[in-house]
């Protein structure tokens, strides 16, 4: 076998992304991912049931407290189907970027003793967390059958919101490991602000109310992705009113700036993750 010789170039300034480099190594891709995978769930007595049963808790205690004391409103679906295909995609961005922003600083023994593509590190939650997420969504799709008795055709649409979705997830994640690659205090300012991130996105209550009382914040509201993603879920899944075309243009155009911005600042860190981790 010969041997094989790998030269390490500076990336141009305005090169986001050397894919070239990233497909040779995919496989490494898929190594970090299974092992993410695995590590999750060795060793655990309920194994992938976790994936179903943090959203369905999650869903109880907000049934009782907002659907059944506070009467919030859920568009003339249950309200427990109603928070369910809105908590499964915010679980899945909260674990995605929670993982993804300590990724760089938790694998700094693997980063500072061999070369590969940093970038590969923050990815690798985004596709981890990709099971939890069918898993959840498969949950969602036998109870949607189970209590209305019919899936809307609107589900062909389900994959575009998944593909925002994980693309805004991967792009904040990204984008905090390279901060705190150099501020470590981002973990703690980021559980914040996803703590808070909850309550203004439309989870727990129907992003409609806004629609007519609060247009301006409306818009506000749907710049941010994630509560476009919420109300995709809940057209395709409960065949609820889908979100407005600018909206969706809106929070595309808003995933991929926030992506093109999350690899401009990774790759001003990228070369100096091994010194300063």
């Amino acid at each position: 076998m010969s041997a094989r010789n790998v030269i390490i170039e500076a990336r141009r300034p305005l090169q986001l992304l050397d894919w070239r480099e990233l497909s040779e190594y995919r496989d490494l891709l898929f190594f970090l991912t299974w092992r993410d995978i695995a590590v999750r769930y060795k060793q655990s007595v309920l194994g992938w049931l976790w994936a179903f049963l943090q959203p369905l808790t999650q869903v109880l205690v907000y049934s009782v407290i907002f659907g059944l004391l506070l009467r919030v409103p859920s568009a003339g679906v249950p309200y427990p189907l109603f928070v369910l295909s809105g908590i499964i995609a915010w679980t899945y961005f909260t674990n995605v970027v929670a993982q993804a922003s300590s990724s760089v600083v938790v694998q700094q023994d693997m980063i500072t003793k061999v070369y590969f593509p940093r970038l590969l590190v923050p990815l690798t939650p985004a596709l981890a967390y990709l099971v939890d997420l069918a898993i959840s969504l498969g949950f969602t799709l036998l109870v949607a059958i189970v209590w209305t008795h019919h899936l809307p055709p609107a589900v062909l649409t389900l994959p575009l919101f998944i593909v925002l979705l994980v693309l805004c997830a991967a792009s904040v994640g990204t984008f905090l490991a390279g901060l705190m690659v150099r501020y470590r205090d981002v973990r703690q300012g980021a559980a914040l602000v996803l703590q808070l991130g909850l309550w203004v996105t439309p989870v727990i209550w129907p992003l409609e109310q806004l629609q007519h009382k609060l247009p301006t914040l409306y818009w506000l509201v749907g710049i941010n992705p994630v509560a476009t993603v919420v109300q995709g879920f809940r057209f395709a899944l409960l065949g609820q009113a889908p979100p407005p075309m600018p909206m969706l243009a809106l929070s595309i155009a808003t995933t991929i700036a926030m992506a093109i911005i999350a690899l401009w600042n990774f790759n001003r860190v990228e070369d100096v993750i091994a010194d300063i981790v």
